[in-house]
């Protein structure tokens, strides 16, 4: 197996950061524990952090930029989310992946203009989380790579002791994972939809902004997840809760769909409020084997096999020719239909 030496080059801003126990905050939790399962797997992987808000930090950024990849000889740039990936092209022309969320692909039609023509001409290689993102972008050079889960850390654990860790002992806990503050996480609904159910002993627990390694504990103490999203790419909580089996409850957004189908326990419904409450009362009185875990070995959604087709993924652009692939040529094998 060939060594690989990546550059990951994401925003120092982001709103989604964790903190591995030092001084400074390393944002946006999924490219730091991807680069952790490419290391594991024995590639060498740095991180370049655009820091300052607004055009003017992206901006600042490009020479700085420019000179990382001169000077440290990368295989492969993976800019993470469209706005890093737009600075990293006006650094100059390289071996790049870029790897775009669902606001990249959802949300401004500017922002998407953009994305699609880049995508066209200047990325190698485009990595979308979902079906939908790749529809919605309409560009060549398209790879369907959902985020992996950290199935050590995620994993089925002591609900009571959990309950009690949280000082909700005796309670019937529905998890909101999301800033209740973005407007597209609809938060409002799901406490409508909770407040209808009338249940003295249930309580809608929204959690935003902890350590991500912490919210293991939170999965295993609640009783099912609540995601009431108007959009979204890849839903990285409803994997996680998937991991430690725990019911979830959801709109049709994302992949969601696609990766809790058929399964006990797991419920997609409408933005009605009152049968988002129905499906909350059935998801909480559920007495079924939730198996859900497993789906998502069976689907390699775990962190290791998503690595792997990065890997994959990498070494084929590697291996086209050195101006195809600066230029975004097509890579057929990667185009998912």
């Amino acid at each position: 197996m060939r060594h690989l030496k990546i550059l990951f080059v994401l925003s120092g801003n982001s709103r989604d950061s964790v903190k591995p126990g030092r001084s400074d905050v390393l944002p946006v939790k999924n490219p730091v524990h991807q680069a952790d399962t490419l290391r594991t797997l024995g590639h060498e992987v740095d991180f370049f952090f655009i820091k300052g808000r607004g055009l003017s930090g992206y901006l600042r950024s490009i020479p700085l930029i420019r000179r990382k990849i001169k000077n440290e000889g990368y295989d492969v740039i993976h800019a993470h989310y469209s706005l890093t990936a737009f600075a990293v092209s006006l650094a100059g022309r390289h071996r790049m992946v870029v790897s775009l969320t669902g606001s990249d692909v959802m949300g401004m039609p500017l922002l998407l203009y953009l994305t699609r023509l880049f995508s066209r001409f200047r990325w190698a290689m485009v990595i979308v989380k979902t079906r939908e993102m790749k529809a919605r972008l309409r560009a060549g050079k398209i790879l369907i790579i959902p985020n992996g889960v950290d199935t050590c850390l995620f994993a089925p654990g002591d609900k009571s002791k959990a309950k009690e860790q949280l000082g909700l002992a005796g309670k019937r806990i529905v998890l909101f994972v999301a800033d209740p503050a973005r407007e597209e996480k609809n938060y409002s609904l799901a406490r409508e939809a909770v407040s209808r159910l009338g249940r003295d002993d249930t309580v809608l627990l929204p959690v935003h902004g902890i350590p991500h390694e912490a919210m293991a504990l939170y999965y295993n103490a609640a009783d099912l997840l609540l995601l009431t999203s108007l959009w979204e790419g890849s839903v990285n909580s409803v994997k996680e809760a998937m991991a430690c089996n725990l019911p979830v409850v959801s709109t049709d957004v994302g992949d969601v769909r696609e990766n809790t189908q058929g399964l006990e326990g797991y419920y997609i419904t409408s933005f009605d409020t009152a049968e988002i409450a129905d499906m909350v009362a059935m998801a909480l009185d559920c007495k079924c084997e939730i198996r859900a875990r497993e789906r998502l070995f069976e689907l390699q959604l775990d962190s290791p096999s998503v690595a792997r087709r990065l890997i994959e993924m990498y070494n084929s652009v590697i291996s086209q020719p050195e101006r195809m692939a600066k230029n975004g040529t097509r890579f057929s094998k990667y185009d998912d239909g």
